[in-house]
Order: structure tokens, then sequence, then C-alpha cells
């Protein structure tokens, strides 16, 4: 396998546009097949599949056109197969199979590998989509064809190959899917897919430096509103890798695609995309010092969610009265509300309000334990502190990975709370895993640097100052304020 790090690292000016040579006169039905490829690529299905239509419509005997609407009408990453996607793509793959004798050999490849995919009814869809996706991986070890290899990589993703272990691809679908991508890019670094599957598949690994290429050459594209989802892939990157304002700024770009769709955030896309590319915008901004630039992105989560977010961002930021006197509706509220009034020394209040959470529900998110924690620990119950802490840390793991983070990290809170009660060694371990799990966040380089100088250990502690001075760069909030 290639090692992408031999990739080529220049920023390249990114297609916006895929080719796949079609049996067709009609050059119009050529280019709505290649604008439906690439709105695939893109994870845009139900555009794809118009323009598809759209060529049968202009080229009915265009037996790739079909094909195309039963590629659109499959699953991506973030798009499950249902049963009328089903239906409507093993249609389009029959009318295809008919047309195939008008269609070149490779045209026929395309066509008899999806015809896999649709071969049974919608209950034999898993072994038939396995079957299909060994016939795309059969035709990629035995092409150069770009398109064959980039569908075979992401239908090799989409059968599990996103897994690594000890450093290494964990399966041979993350194996295969990352040596076909990387040949691609390798070939062709403008390929739009090629990079936005580079990102995917480092999403969990863990050295995502490999897909920095990939992420400047999006960042560097100029999209069409449609590929909304192109401009969002490299805040993946950044958050992971704790380039925060990186991640806000790809975000921005994103969202300003997603203003412009023609349906707005009304449209199947929006609905589809908004509240994640949303979310991640906003979760790189609560990791930095801009409480006006976090409020901005809870407005927009506000729009997308149709909850209010105005506490907790308050909260994040140090505004404690704030956050105490917003509407309990909010996000978390109840929890957000506890949590300002102990921070207020308003703590008979806090009390009530951590008695009722407690006994509200067994199921507890991470917010109302991070709460609980810090409520018992301001009663002198550590014990029951850290109880509390590993709770919200295993749900944290169990609910977030790769682009997605939680708004306030268990491990920071831990190590808030052992600063506050004079615990300098507990409060560097955990300040120590919060970086290990959210790389330079700035309100854990703080901790540990405070944490650090406490023990004595003057240099680190300096190191880790100058560190979080970088980070807290553009701030308007003081981090004596911020830290939880």
């Amino acid at each position: 396998m290639i090692p992408l790090a031999i990739v080529l690292s220049a920023v390249v000016a990114v297609a916006t546009s895929a080719h796949l040579p079609v049996s067709t006169t009609k050059p119009q039905a050529q280019a709505a097949v290649d604008r439906g490829l690439f709105l695939y690529y893109a994870y845009d299905g139900d555009d794809a599949a118009r323009s598809f239509e759209r060529a049968a419509a202009l080229d009915p005997r265009l037996a790739m056109a079909f094909w195309g609407v039963a590629l659109a009408s499959g699953p991506d990453l973030n798009t499950p197969m249902t049963a009328d996607r089903f239906e409507r793509g093993a249609r389009a793959i029959r009318h295809a199979a008919a047309l195939a004798t008008d269609a070149g050999g490779r045209e026929r490849d395309f066509i008899t590998a999806m015809g896999r995919r649709y071969r049974g009814a919608f209950a034999d869809w898993p072994a038939d989509d396995d079957a299909y996706r060994d016939a795309l991986l059969r035709l990629a070890r035995e092409s150069n064809d770009e398109n064959v290899r980039l569908l075979a990589a992401e239908a090799l993703v989409e059968g599990g190959g996103l897994a690594w272990s000890a450093g290494a691809p964990a399966t041979e679908q993350t194996r295969e899917a990352l040596d076909l991508v990387t040949r691609v890019l390798r070939d062709d670094p403008t390929s739009a897919m090629a990079n936005h599957l580079c990102i995917h598949l480092y999403d969990l690994a863990p050295d995502r430096a490999p897909a920095l290429p990939c992420a400047r050459r999006l960042d560097a594209a100029a999209f069409p509103s449609e590929a909304e989802h192109l401009a969002h892939m490299p805040a993946h990157y950044w958050i992971e890798t704790g380039d925060y304002p990186a991640a806000v700024a790809s975000s921005d770009r994103a969202f300003a695609l997603l203003e412009q769709l023609p349906g707005g955030f009304d449209g199947e896309h929006a609905r589809r995309y908004a509240k994640h590319d949303v979310g991640v915008g906003y979760s790189a901004a609560m990791m930095l010092g801009n409480y006006a630039v976090a409020r901005v992105w809870a407005q927009r989560m506000d729009g997308v969610f149709d909850q209010a977010f105005d506490a907790v961002t308050a909260l994040r930021f140090g505004r404690y009265a704030d956050a105490y006197a917003a509407d309990p509706s909010e996000f978390a509220g109840p929890s957000i509300r506890g949590w300002a009034a102990l921070r207020l020394g308003r703590f008979a209040e806090a009390r009530a309000i951590a008695k009722r959470v407690a006994a509200g529900n067994m199921a507890l998110g991470y917010m109302p334990q991070l709460f609980l924690a810090g409520a018992a620990a301001a009663d002198g119950k550590p014990d029951e502190a850290a109880r509390w802490i590993d709770r919200a840390r295993n749900n944290q793991r169990a609910d977030f990975g790769g682009e997605l983070i939680p708004l306030f990290p268990a491990d920071e809170i831990a190590g808030a709370l052992y600063l506050r009660h004079d615990d300098s060694t507990a409060a560097a371990t955990a300040f120590t895993n919060a970086l290990a799990a959210y790389p330079n966040d700035p309100r854990a380089l703080y901790g540990l640097a405070t944490a650090l100088a406490t023990q004595g250990q003057a240099a680190q502690a300096a190191a880790t100052r100058a560190r979080f001075q970088a980070e807290w760069k553009g701030a308007d909030t003081g981090i004596s304020d911020a830290l939880p």
C-alpha cells in the first residue's frame, strides 16, 4: 500500500466537477451525468439523482443515466438505504440493463456491478450490497480508471472501512479503501471525491497528519452550494488535530453555502446536514476564547435545532449571571442554571436543583452529570464527584469521536475541580487526558500550566502557558472566567 504521506502536499485546485465518459451524442446529457456524479461525490444524492434523471430525459437510450439514478438512490456514509430508495434504484438499474447493448464495455461493467446491488428484494440488501462491493473491487483491481477506484473505495468505506487499531487500518476494507484513495490522489490530487474520502478515512486514525493536504485542498476550493458537504469536510481534520480556528473558518464557509441552497434550510440537503455541520462549527467555537464568535454559532444552532443555546454558551465563557438567568427550557437548562448557581455562590439553590436533576432521570446525559459532579465537590464529597465525572467521561467516549467533540470535555471539568480543591497532581493528570482527547484545548492547557507551576515544574509550566497563549489569541474573555 502506498503511504498517503508521499502524496504531494501542495495546494492544488480541486475540481468542482467530475467526468464519466458515457455513450451519448448529446453534450447536455453527458454534462448532466457528470454533474450527477460530482453531486454524488459531494454526498448530495437527491440532487445527484435529479441530474441523472435529466440526463435520461435528454437521452432516453442512455443506459448510464439510469445507472446513475441507481447509484444516487443508494447509501453514502451519511445516508442509509431505505425501502423507498431501494425501489427507485432497482427500477432504474433494470432499465439500465435493458439498454446496456447500446453502452460501451466499461459502462456495462458498471451496470452489471450495480445490478448485483439491487438483485434481490430490500430484505436481501446487506448480502447484495456485499456482492456489489466485491464486484466493484474486482474492477478496481483490474483498472486504472479513477471513477472505478473512487466508487470501490466509497463502497468499502460504507462497508466498515473506517476502522483503526494500534495505529494501523484494522480491517481489510480500510486497507483497500486507503490504498485506492491514495492511488487516485497520487495520479490526480485535484479529485474532490478522493480528498473527501481521504479525510473520512483518517477521522478515527491516531495520526491524522496524512490528511492535511486533503483538508487544505478542499478549503481552497470554491464549491457550488449543493456541494456544501465538501466545504464542511476540512473541519473534520482541523477539529481532530486541535486547530479550532481553522475548523471554525471551514464551518463558516460551509454555513454560507447552506444559506445559498435553493431550498435554504428547509431543503432536503440542509435537513440532512445542517445540524451536523453547524454543530461541528459551534463545538469548535466553544473550545476557543471568543464569546462573540461562539454566540454567532449559538444563534445558528438555535436556527437548526429549534432550541436555544445561549445559556450553555454563556456558561462556557464564564458569563454565569447570564447563564443563570436563561430560560430553563434551553438546552440542558436546569443543569446550566444549577452550575451557574454554584459559580455565583448560590449553594442552597444549586443543591436543590441537583436533587431535582438527580431524581429526574436515571439515564442522565453528560451535562447533568458534570453539574452533579460540581455540586458534589462543593458539598465536600470528592468520591461522589469522581463517580459523576466517570459517568460523564464514559458517556462522552461512547457518543463522541472524530470531528464530534463535547461542549464541556469531562477531563477538563475534572481538572478544574481538582485545582479548586488544591490537588494539583490529579489536576495535571486530568488536563493531560483532556489534551490527549482534544489537542490544544486552551482551557486544559491553562489548567495544566497552573497545576505544573503549583508543583514547582517551572520550565514545563512556562512552555505549556506559552502554548495556551497561542491558542487563546483573539479571545475576548479572560481565562480565569472561562476555566470551568
